[in-house]
């Protein structure tokens, strides 16, 4: 007998009763008839929420248990996750990121190639360095070293919009500088003045005389400069050369950008790092001055 048919019977027998079924019709425990066993099969099925999916399951009249479903939630993604400081050089950043995610060091920096594939601005000039910008990332394990540095670098255009730097003559500068900011500034504090200094010396046509980007040029993650270093004919050595690097010595954050679109008032033309322990820098405005400060450190370091 079809379901129509059965449905048909049902509802005549019901019509039939002139008073309502006792309680018990429905309570009492009695073998399933042929009929009841039909219209389960025909009409019974089982709606699982998954998350954002639905599974929808069929009851089997044969074995009463629930079939494979015709729509399964995917297994989630394992994450990862890598938090950048302000001041890392790519090279850094390449070396945290093969870490984290297990792909090498090199596949990162050939997607850096691609600069038009990674969204960057016309005016990085097709360089990755300056433009990924700092902070925490999540991503899929999935993900390409395209698409991870392609998140960064849509952060610094976030964060460059934010700031009108796009609208400035010359936007690039303002990365370098803020760049230079970042590595010569132990505190955000001192960014401020430090962009100052910059922005003063270059106004007088003065040498910039800083040792970060020196020793990018040569390489070099840290330590002292000699007097033969001053001499290297590299373009990032401002002690030879007059005016800016050629590019970004680093990924500057937020604070950095900010001190070189808006550097602190003052006249002064010299910084120098009177206490290291606590990364307190002294700020000159002459030339006597700064030997001040000079003859300063080299007495507290022989009394230390």
């Amino acid at each position: 007998m079809n379901v129509e048919n059965l449905l048909r019977e049902t509802l005549a027998d019901m019509a039939d009763e002139q008073v309502p079924p006792p309680p018990a019709r429905f309570l009492a425990h009695r073998p399933a008839s042929r009929r009841g066993t039909a219209l389960a099969a025909a009409v019974t099925v089982v709606a699982l929420a998954m998350g954002g999916t639905i599974a929808v399951k069929t009851l089997s009249p044969e074995a009463g248990r629930p079939q494979a479903p015709v729509a399964a939630r995917p297994e989630p993604q394992r994450m990862h996750q890598v938090t950048t400081d302000g001041g890392w050089r790519v090279t850094r950043l390449f070396d945290s990121l093969s870490r984290v995610t297990g792909q090498p060091a090199d596949s990162f920096a050939r997607a850096a190639e691609d600069g038009r594939a990674l969204g960057l601005p016309p005016y990085a000039k097709g360089r990755l360095e300056g433009f990924a910008y700092p902070g925490t990332y999540r991503f899929a394990d999935s993900a390409t070293p395209a698409e991870i540095l392609t998140g960064m670098v849509a952060r610094f255009r976030e964060t460059a919009d934010e700031l009108g730097l796009a609208s400035r003559r010359a936007p690039r500068d303002v990365v370098i500088i803020a760049s230079l900011v970042q590595a010569e500034s132990p505190t955000e504090a001192d960014m401020p003045k430090v962009a100052r200094v910059i922005h003063n010396r270059l106004a007088r046509g003065l040498q910039l005389k800083l040792d970060s980007p020196l020793l990018y040029g040569l390489g070099r993650n840290g330590g002292s400069i000699t007097s033969e270093d001053t001499m290297r004919r590299s373009p990032y050595n401002t002690y030879r050369h007059r005016g800016l690097p050629p590019g970004p010595i680093s990924n500057p954050g937020e604070a950095a950008l900010k001190a070189a679109l808006h550097p602190a008032e003052g006249s002064w033309l010299y910084f120098v790092l009177t206490d290291q322990k606590t990364g307190t820098l002294g700020f000159a405005t002459s030339d006597k001055e700064y030997s001040e400060l000079i003859r300063r450190v080299a007495r507290t370091r022989l009394s230390g």
